[in-house]
């Protein structure tokens, strides 16, 4: 179709695209980001790291801040960390980052999950930390789940979900018992 519409066009070929286009589009707009972060005078991170299916380990860092009245958020970089996942080692990679992007001196708070190596970090570079509620929330529901009478009820409630879910008659039958009792 593109050599109906213009036979001269020529795509891009995936070298081009991985070494050249792609480089310099991320440059521009990293450069675009840094002098749009110039303006900021306090900004908060959140920080996570993570582990793909083939064990490479990343770090994504996030910047929080105000801009004209407006809550912001960017990712600032998710980095391939090839050091252990010391505390030590996460706080250098984190510093880097914000090194790159010019915000150092400008984060005084971090949103980090429950991890040592987290907690370290975030003690090394200084930085006020608020604990990841969504993570602490789900640490307290993973304990729940250790009590037998939760545990037990769970267990009953996900068996008539899979009967429900495996099961036409079940389906019938539910729906006759709610419109007898809907009446």
């Amino acid at each position: 179709m593109i050599k109906t519409l213009n036979p001269k066009y020529n795509a891009p070929n995936r070298d081009s695209l991985t070494n050249h286009l792609i480089p310099a589009w991320y440059g521009v707009e990293k450069n675009n980001l840094i002098t749009d972060l110039k303006h900021v005078t306090h900004a908060a991170i959140t920080a996570d790291g993570w582990t793909s299916f083939s064990q490479d380990h990343y770090l994504t860092v996030t910047l929080h801040y105000v801009r004209e009245g407006q809550s912001k958020e960017k990712v600032l970089q998710t980095r391939a960390v090839y050091k252990a996942q010391t505390g030590i080692a996460v706080a250098e990679e984190i510093d880097g980052i914000l090194q790159e992007f010019g915000v150092k001196e400008k984060v005084v708070a971090a949103t980090v999950d429950n991890a040592a190596n987290m907690d370290v970090a975030v003690k090394t570079l200084n930085f006020i930390k608020f604990p990841c509620f969504a993570h602490t929330l789900n640490l307290g529901a993973q304990k729940l789940y250790n009590c037998n009478t939760v545990s037990n009820w769970a267990a009953r409630i996900r068996s008539v979900i899979v009967w429900m879910k495996r099961s036409h008659m079940a389906k019938v039958v539910l729906k006759e018992k709610q419109q007898l009792l809907s009446k």
